[in-house]
């Protein structure tokens, strides 16, 4: 048996290809809050689009569409794939049942609690920026941050708008540098983008130095200097209503996710700064490893 912790994207995505492979799979959900992946633009670069593509056909998973984004402020449109976060969390709990993948609500605490998780068979921590309090050993280079993003309506908007993204993402160069960091640092990428019936304004990001993600920021703070840094770039969506939302995510400081065995019958998947774009194949890989791995 397998147990793969955390119901986010990482830990989904894991759970499906183990039990296509005929693996007994259960998959526990800690609940509550926001997570990385609901706050996720969804955006997928071009050559993950068959993944997501194979996946639709062999799980029935919902929400791959096209958009059109500018890139910049003077680019042209350009066509992109996304999948729409809250439409995959709406079809993922079927497809797992198809396959026979038990979905527990559980919250585990501290290291401990995988040993009797062990016992039984192999262990994936899949749960993003809470894998490193179930097993401290983690490599240092996954670490975590605190992303957050102002959730609009589409009435709220003045005139007609086109999605947009910044040309490039500074967050990541802010976790390249995260490993030097002696002092917090946070970064707004201006970001306009359609997720369902939600738009989703800027993205920031806040890293702290050292290894452990902290304490919850303070949400008003954070809203303001989002709001602050969109402004910068459009003052027309910096003012308007919206509701700011924020989670611990997970990153690799030298741009490298962690999809890897860390210890006996126990492995790894998380860090990912793409992650729409990137898990897909990476939990294949994963999977077919655990697979001829383990018992």
């Amino acid at each position: 048996m397998i147990t793969v912790i955390g119901a986010g994207l990482a830990g989904s995505l894991l759970a499906l290809e183990l039990a296509s492979l005929g693996r007994s799979v259960t998959l526990l959900d800690a609940g509550g809050g926001d997570t990385a992946t609901a706050l996720s633009y969804g955006l997928i670069r071009p050559g993950a689009g068959p993944f997501w593509r194979s996946l639709r056909r062999r799980h029935d998973i919902g929400g791959l569409q096209r958009r059109w984004l500018q890139f910049g402020p003077r680019g042209w449109p350009l066509p992109a794939l996304q999948m729409d976060p809250e439409r995959f969390a709406g079809s993922i709990p079927d497809a797992l049942q198809q396959l026979g993948v038990e979905r527990r609500r559980q919250r585990l605490e501290g290291s401990a609690a995988l040993a009797p998780l062990l016992a039984e068979g192999a262990v994936v921590l899949a749960c993003g920026s809470g894998c490193r309090a179930l097993a401290p050993a983690l490599s240092d280079r996954l670490r975590s941050s605190w992303a957050g993003i102002l959730e609009l309506s589409p009435e709220a908007l003045p005139q007609p708008w086109l999605a947009r993204l910044p040309s490039r993402f500074e967050r990541l160069a802010l976790e390249r540098r995260a490993a030097q960091l002696e002092r917090e640092e946070w970064i707004v990428d201006a970001g306009l983008v359609p997720c369902g019936a939600r738009l989703l304004a800027g993205q920031i990001t806040l890293v702290r130095p050292g290894l452990d993600q902290g304490p919850d920021p303070d949400s008003a703070a954070m809203e303001q200097r989002l709001r602050a840094g969109l402004a910068h770039r459009w003052p027309e969506l910096a003012e308007l209503p919206g509701r700011y939302r924020q989670a611990p995510v997970s990153f690799s400081s030298n741009g490298v996710p962690l999809a890897e065995a860390c210890g006996p019958d126990l492995w790894v998947l998380a860090g990912f700064s793409g992650a729409f774009t990137d898990l897909p194949a990476a939990a294949a890989g994963l999977a077919a490893q655990i697979h001829t791995q383990t018992r």
